[in-house]
């Protein structure tokens, strides 16, 4: 289990402690069910707060300044994700859904976007081979999923601070990764130079 949903887990547990205990000293329901409900959100709102922007945003910059690399370990974690597809992501995986005979729905629209469709919270093109998760359209994947572990963000760029890749020894500097996932033109046109 991610840290993240490890620590979510003990702040919700520790919130409903914090729940009985206001119950059992004698505060009442009223208060008891008051208190849970300022915990929880205070939790979700700390750990979000620290996961998502202070350790994303540092995560991204220790890449950029190349204090750390990343390696791609194919853990399938980049295949968990919600992908928001641009124009051209879109063109390219109906064409080649329809070039492989594909009858299942790969593509949903929500409001203007359009987005990968998720199984259980998976990639519809997620697949195995033994353990190792693989991806049936890697070679044109989403520029979401080329970006990966970078994620785009408003006209920023932040990192996921999970992913297992991000190490102090052996991979690819910032640069090179651009070059090798082909998301170097994307940035500048999304986010100005970087």
């Amino acid at each position: 289990m991610r840290r993240d949903n490890t620590l979510l887990m003990v702040g919700l547990a520790a919130s409903a402690g914090l729940a009985v205990g206001t119950y059992v000293i004698g505060l009442g329901l009223v208060a008891s069910l008051s208190v849970l409900l300022v915990s929880v959100i205070l939790v979700r709102v700390i750990i979000y707060l620290y996961f998502e922007r202070f350790l994303a945003f540092r995560t991204f910059e220790g890449f950029r300044s190349e204090k750390i690399l990343h390696e791609c370990i194919a853990c399938g974690a980049c295949c968990h994700l919600k992908v928001n597809l641009g124009k051209d992501d879109t063109e390219r995986i109906i064409n080649y859904s329809r070039e492989k005979g594909l009858d299942e729905i790969v593509i949903e629209k929500r409001g203007s976007k359009y987005w990968l469709k998720r199984d259980s919270g998976e990639c519809c093109f997620l697949t195995y081979l033994g353990d190792t998760p693989r991806c049936r359209i890697y070679p044109m994947r989403p520029v979401a999923c080329r970006l990966y572990p970078l994620i785009s963000m408003g006209g920023r760029l932040k990192a996921d601070p999970l992913c297992p890749g991000f190490n102090k020894k052996k991979g690819q500097t910032f640069k090179q990764y651009l070059r090798t996932q082909e998301v170097g033109a994307h940035i500048k046109k999304v986010m100005g130079k970087i």
